[in-house]
């Protein structure tokens, strides 16, 4: 359908800077998310709802910086802050008051939030969630979802990508991962079977509700409140892994959003304003573990944090971000739901009305198309749709209409987005349905 042809006569600057960065970046990127073909685009700067390339070319985003930036780029009440703060210091190399306020904006919106500790990255998180939970249950076996994804965290990076089974990368030692067991999502009898299996070494049981990688899948309601069930039936952990859905669903996450609390979380993302953060958050009993002043090694958990952990630029934009959201909840929340159920109604509609299948997956404000004969509920049913065809449909949108969704990846709604930008979306969807009929191409 030429797309790609539209796209690199509209994105030469972009080719060329790709082609050097070859020269220094192993594949030409330091995220392997941001790379697709042809080459990926080269962004100049970026405001509000848009980004511009370094060809000119402005973009309506909906990749929203790895669905981080919910209030859109460089938003007036950030800016001010960051600037104020900068002036003060960017690095302490201690705590301050504002790491002590964004903490206890956490705790006020989070339900699990009884404690809180920062760090620099979700992948951090992650591991540090890990380790916190096998050093309070004493156990061994973690449980993760096939096609989850928590950041390139040693052990939980396997069985991410079909066919869902051992690592993901090279380097990493089988032992590493010896004791990860994965599932699929929204599949009871499969977590009843792996709990039944390692009885007396499960740790926990750690889960995206909103599956981001593996499709943009959200877990189904009674899926969540039947594992809350079995985890405490075998004394078990339960966690989130809210570094999507962390400020995004609402203002407390998946946990407000399914009414359902679990042992611990990880968060990330939006949290940090837009600036690097991870957080690790859950009962006061359980994160208390990693209190210095125990003496006992064997009850002791290191979080070590990292050098920028807590830096104030983070701490003061992250703060900025959760007041404003806490300010306005009930406008923000309703007004991205009402946005994302128009995007993924409109999408499928579009598709339909000339005959092809497809289903817009998501929560919210966040959002994906396959194209299947069914709408997927796991990462195996994800990966089994025309997945070329899905890539193909991002990148239309980008040479032809102005529409950045990074392609084979989820999509995310800002505040900065309204009525009008969801017209032009589906627009550009039924432009590219009509086109991919003519072309007999379909699922």
């Amino acid at each position: 359908m030429g797309a790609n042809r539209d796209y690199e006569r509209k994105t030469r600057r972009s080719k060329s800077l790709y082609e050097r960065a070859l020269k220094v970046f192993a594949g030409g990127v330091s995220h392997n998310t941001r790379f697709y073909e042809p080459y990926p685009l080269f962004v100049k700067r970026a405001r509000g709802k848009f980004i511009w390339d370094e060809d000119g070319n402005r973009y309506t985003d909906y990749w929203m910086g790895h669905t981080a930036l919910i209030l859109g780029h460089s938003p007036k009440i950030v800016v001010d802050r960051l600037e104020e703060q900068v002036r003060h210091g960017t690095l302490y190399g201690m705590g301050s008051s504002l790491s002590i306020q964004l903490a206890e904006e956490v705790q006020r919106s989070v339900p699990c939030a009884e404690m809180v500790r920062f760090c620099n990255s979700g992948a951090e998180a992650t591991m540090y969630l890990i380790r916190l939970a096998r050093a309070y249950v004493g156990r061994r076996t973690v449980v993760k979802i096939a096609g989850g994804w928590h950041g390139y965290n040693t052990q939980l990076n396997t069985a991410v990508h079909a066919p869902f089974a051992g690592s993901e990368s090279a380097g990493i030692l089988p032992e590493e991962q010896a004791h990860v067991v994965s599932i699929p999502f929204n599949d009871v009898s499969a977590a009843e079977r792996v709990l039944g299996e390692n009885e007396g070494d499960t740790a926990l049981v750690f889960l995206e509700p909103v599956l981001g990688a593996g499709g943009c899948i959200p877990a189904e309601k009674e899926y969540l409140k039947t594992l809350r069930e079995l985890t405490a039936k075998h004394d078990v952990l339960l966690a989130f892994d809210e570094i999507i859905t962390g400020f995004r669903l609402a203002l407390g996450g998946a946990q407000e959003y399914y009414g359902l609390k679990p042992d611990l979380a990880s968060l990330g993302k939006i949290v940090g304003g837009g600036l690097p953060i991870g957080v690790v958050c859950g009962l006061e009993e359980i994160v208390s573990r990693a209190d210095p002043r125990i003496r006992e090694r064997a009850k002791f958990v290191s979080i070590g944090g990292g050098t920028f952990s807590e830096n104030p630029p983070t701490m003061a934009a992250g703060l900025a971000t959760l007041k404003y959201l806490r300010r306005n909840h009930g406008k923000v929340y309703s007004q991205l739901k009402k946005l994302g159920d128009e995007l993924r109604r409109g999408v499928d509609g579009a598709f339909k009305e000339e005959g092809i299948e497809a289903h817009t997956t998501g929560a919210s404000s966040l959002f994906m198309t396959h194209f299947a004969k069914e709408s997927p509920r796991n990462a195996e049913e994800s990966q089994r749709s025309n997945i070329a065809l899905q890539k193909a449909y991002h990148l239309a949108l980008m040479a032809g209409d102005g529409i950045f969704v990074l392609p084979g990846h989820l999509g995310a709604i800002s505040t900065e987005h309204d009525a009008k930008d969801i017209a032009g979306f589906l627009k550009g969807a039924s432009l590219f349905a009509a086109g991919a009929k003519r072309d007999h191409v379909g699922p």
